[in-house]
C-alpha cells in the first residue's frame, strides 16, 4: 500500500503525469479496485485514442469484472492498433473462448504460436478448443505439445487424459490421470474419471476405491456419491451405502436425491418405517430432486397403502 500512496502523491503534484497514472491504474486493478482503475484507463484512452495499451488494459479490467462481451470489443480495438502484439492476440483469443467464439479464438492462437513457438498457454487452449469441437486428433496434438512444454501442469495432463479416454485409449488415459494425481492429489475429477474407466473394464473394486477417493477430496460430488452407492448396493454392502449417504446428508442437508437414495437402501432392507420416512423427506425437499417427484409421491402412496 505504501507504493500506491507514493503514486497518489506524485499525481497530486502532477496530474498530467500520464505514465504514473497508467502505473497507478494497473496497481489499483492489482489490489481489486477495478472500477476505479477502469475510470483511469478510460481517461487515458480518451487522451491517447491510438495507444493500444490502453484498450488492452481496459480489456483486462473488463474481464476481471466479468464483462466479457465488452472486453472483446476493447481487445479487438487494441488488435486493430497493434495487430502483431501476441499479448493482445492471446487475451482476445481467451475471451473469445469464454464467449464461445471458438473459431475466432483458434485463428488467433495459431497466429500466436507462429511468433512464439513455445507458448504453453496457446497450445493448451488450442487443445481445449479442439476438445470442445470433438476434433480429438487435433486436441491430442496440441495438448501433447502443451505437456511437453510444461510437464507439471495438471490441467493440461487432465485434458489430454480425457481425450485418450474418449478415443478409447484407456491405458494411456489411466497413466495420465495417475500423473495428474501425482502433481495434485486433490484433483477429484481425476479420481472420478479413473473410477469410470475401471467400471467400464469391469473392475468394480478399483472403481469403488477411486470413487471413495473422489468423495474424500470433494464431499459435494453428487454424481460420485450416486455411483458409489449404486456399486455398494450391487455388492449388497448396505451398511457402507448407508454410511456414505448419512455423511453426505450431513454435508448437504437440502439434497432430495440423497434422501431418495437412502429410502431405497431401507426398502432393500425391508425397513418400512425408514423407507417411508425418507420418501417423505424427498418430497419435502422436492425443489432439489433431479427425478420425477410425482413418481416418488406415487411410490409413497403405494407403500403406505400396503402398510395398512
Amino acid at each position: 500500500m505504501e507504493e500506491i500512496e507514493i503514486l497518489r502523491e506524485k499525481l497530486k503534484q502532477n496530474p498530467n503525469d500520464y505514465e504514473t497514472l497508467e502505473e497507478y491504474a494497473i496497481m489499483l486493478s492489482d489490489i481489486g479496485e477495478n472500477e476505479e482503475a477502469l475510470k483511469n484507463f478510460l481517461f487515458l484512452k480518451d487522451k491517447f485514442p491510438d495507444n493500444s495499451k490502453n484498450y488492452y488494459n481496459i480489456g483486462i479490467i473488463l474481464e476481471k469484472l466479468k464483462y466479457n462481451d465488452k472486453a472483446v470489443l476493447a481487445y479487438e480495438k487494441a488488435m486493430t492498433l497493434s495487430p502483431d502484439d501476441t499479448d493482445i492476440l492471446f487475451n482476445l483469443a481467451y475471451t473469445y473462448i469464454k464467449t464461445n467464439q471458438l473459431e475466432k479464438a483458434e485463428q488467433l492462437l495459431l497466429k500466436v504460436i507462429q511468433t512464439d513457438v513455445d507458448d504453453f498457454n496457446s497450445y493448451f487452449h488450442l487443445g481445449e478448443i479442439y476438445s470442445k469441437q470433438k476434433k480429438h486428433d487435433e486436441a491430442v496434438k496440441y495438448l501433447l505439445k502443451a505437456v511437453e512444454l510444461n510437464a507439471n501442469d495438471a490441467i493440461a495432463k487432465f485434458y489430454l487424459a480425457y481425450e485418450y479416454d474418449v478415443m478409447n485409449e484407456k491405458d494411456k488415459a489411466i497413466e495420465l490421470y495417475n500423473q495428474v494425481l501425482e502433481i495434485n492429489p486433490e484433483y477429484s475429477w481425476a479420481y472420478y474419471n479413473l473410477a469410470s474407466i475401471y467400471l467400464q473394464k469391469g473392475d468394480i473394486n478399483s472403481a469403488i476405491d477411486f470413487l471413495e477417493k473422489t468423495i474424500k477430496t470433494n464431499p459435494f460430488d453428487i454424481s460420485a456419491i450416486k455411483l458409489l452407492v449404486k456399486l455398494y448396493v450391487q455388492n449388497k454392502n448396505y451398511s457402507a451405502a448407508d454410511k456414505i449417504l448419512r455423511s453426505s446428508m450431513h454435508d448437504m442437508p437440502n439434497e432430495a436425491d440423497l434422501c431418495y437414495l437412502i429410502s431405497q437402501i431401507y426398502k432393500l432392507q425391508n425397513s418400512k418405517i425408514n423407507y417411508i420416512k425418507y420418501l417423505k423427506q424427498t418430497i419435502l425437499k422436492k425443489a432439489t430432486y433431479s427425478g420425477n417427484i410425482e413418481s416418488v409421491e406415487a411410490e409413497l402412496r403405494e407403500v403406505e397403502k400396503n402398510k395398512k
